[in-house]
Formats: structure tokens, C-alpha cells, sequence
């Protein structure tokens, strides 16, 4: 249906005239007839009586003029909804479990201020997200990876143990200790693998599938663990300790395809974090 013909009903509905109807429209009064005469036509029923005096409005052209002035307020609206002040573009992005909220608080700041009308969806990590946020391990096969930081793990002892109490913990202080587990943690690997080896065992009080149930148990006072520096920062109950013993790491950054340069603001953002640190505070 042409649009003009709905505006042309309108603007007869509202003035009960076709000569000022024609006069708001901008056309003459012949259009406006022949248009009336096209929607009724369309519609297949009559719409107006004619007479010298104006028009008569009929009961369908009253239950269709609601109906034609949401349809035209719709497609007024539609070339605001593309202005570039009020458009905005989405950035897919997955963010992995456990990582630090300080990092994250980093991230989203700084992107936003770099970008404008972004709105962000949020998802677990995908191959098909714009951008992830995790740690280096598990990125994608053919994603690239930018790392952002460096977190360091650090020995986390519950403040009543009394390892606590100790300045500088030692490989075989840490023998028949009570201790959290996080089996899918490459560093809790490597620490479990260190220990073994230099014939000292494990007392395992529990397995945890992601570090923040990691946490909570050790706030609980259930046992000792690594856990990354900035992830425990902030939260009581524990204590961080000098450990005598290999230092573990792990980098969190962005990984990416390279389809998501196809998004404008992908570019800019891995553009911007290439040259420039992400501030943890």
C-alpha cells in the first residue's frame, strides 16, 4: 500500500474537508480524491460521504484511522532511529569465569570511554563473539590472543591457620596441609605436580570446578590454595603469604577472529590495547 494514500485519509479524517486536506498534504484536490477512492478501493469499503459542505466519517474510517496513524508515526520514526547520535552498535562479547573484577571494571571503563553508542551483549565465551575476555589457555585455535595483564598467583592461608602466622612459607610446609582444589587451574596443576615430586603429599579437602567456589571455601577457613593476585584482592578471611617456591602466572587479555574487524569498533579497541596498558586499580 502506498503511504500516501494513508496520509491522504488522515488529513481528511482530521479536517472533515477535502480542499484544506489537499491544502495540508501539499497537493491538489484531486489527488486527494482519486487517493481516497484507491484505499477505499483497497480496504473494499467506503470510508467518507461527500457533499458540498465537506465529508461524513463512516464507522470503518473510524476503526481504521488508529490503525493508519500508528503506521505512519512508525515510519516517521524510522530514519531517527539510524541518526548516528541515537544509533549504536553491538559488540558480541564473552567473558570467561573467575576473572578479576577489577579487570573487568578496567576494561569496560576504558573501552567505553573509547567508544561511542556501544551496547555491549554479554555472553559466555563463543567462537561466535566479537571479543573474549579469559586467559590465555583458553583461547580459541584460530583466535589471535592480546594479552592485557599479568597476575601473579599467590599462596592464600586462612587467617586462623597457623601457617598464618609464618613469614615465609616453605614447599614442605605445605606437606598433609589441608588444601582446595581447582583440577581445570593449569597453576594448581603445576603446584600439585612440584609438591609430588619432592616427595610431599596433598591433604585434598575439596575439588572445585572455578575459582570463585575456590574462595568461598577458602573464606570459610576449609584450606589452603593459589589463587591469581588480583582476583582475591579485596576479600577477607585469608591471608596472602610470601611462598619459597616456583612462581606461576597466568595472562588475560582478548582473544578474537579475524572476521570481528569487519566491526569497525573491534578495530579500534584492539588498535587502542595494542599500544597501550590496561590500568588495574
Amino acid at each position: 500500500m502506498d503511504e500516501r494514500l494513508l496520509r491522504f485519509f488522515v488529513a481528511v479524517y482530521e479536517e472533515k474537508n477535502l480542499s484544506r486536506a489537499a491544502e495540508k498534504c501539499f497537493v491538489s484536490q484531486p489527488n486527494i480524491s482519486n487517493g481516497l477512492k484507491q484505499l477505499e478501493d483497497i480496504v473494499g469499503k467506503e470510508l467518507f460521504i461527500r457533499h458540498k459542505r465537506g465529508v461524513d466519517i463512516k464507522e470503518d474510517a473510524h476503526y481504521l484511522y488508529p490503525i493508519a496513524k500508528r503506521i505512519l508515526g512508525e515510519l516517521n520514526a524510522i530514519p531517527k532511529m539510524f541518526e548516528a547520535q541515537n544509533f549504536k552498535q553491538k559488540i558480541i562479547i564473552g567473558i570467561a569465569d573467575s576473572l578479576p573484577q577489577s579487570f573487568k571494571n578496567a576494561f569496560f571503563t576504558e573501552a567505553s570511554q573509547l567508544l561511542n553508542n556501544i551496547e555491549w551483549d554479554i555472553r559466555p565465551i563463543g567462537r561466535d563473539c566479537d571479543l573474549n575476555l579469559l586467559i590465555r589457555e583458553w583461547k580459541f585455535e584460530e583466535h589471535l590472543f592480546l594479552p592485557l595483564i599479568k597476575e601473579d598467583y599467590v599462596l592464600c592461608i586462612p587467617e586462623h591457620h597457623p601457617l598464618s602466622q609464618k613469614e615465609c612459607i616453605e614447599i614442605s610446609d605445605l606437606s598433609g596441609e589441608p588444601f582446595i582444589h581447582c583440577p581445570p587451574c593449569e597453576a594448581h596443576q603445576q603446584s600439585l605436580s612440584i609438591l609430588n615430586n619432592s616427595g610431599e603429599t596433598w591433604n585434598t579437602v575439596a575439588n572445585c570446578q572455578n575459582k570463585n567456589e575456590v574462595l568461598t571455601l577458602l573464606m570459610s577457613g576449609l584450606g589452603i590454595s593459589f589463587l591469581p593476585e588480583f582476583f582475591v584482592s579485596g576479600w577477607a578471611g585469608f591471608k596472602i603469604k610470601p611462598y619459597n617456591g616456583p612462581k606461576y602466572f597466568r595472562e588475560i587479555g582478548i582473544s578474537y577472529a579475524q572476521k570481528s574487524f569487519k566491526n569497525p569498533n573491534i578495530e579500534i579497541l584492539i588498535h587502542h590495547f595494542s599500544n597501550h596498558t590496561l590500568n588495574i586499580t
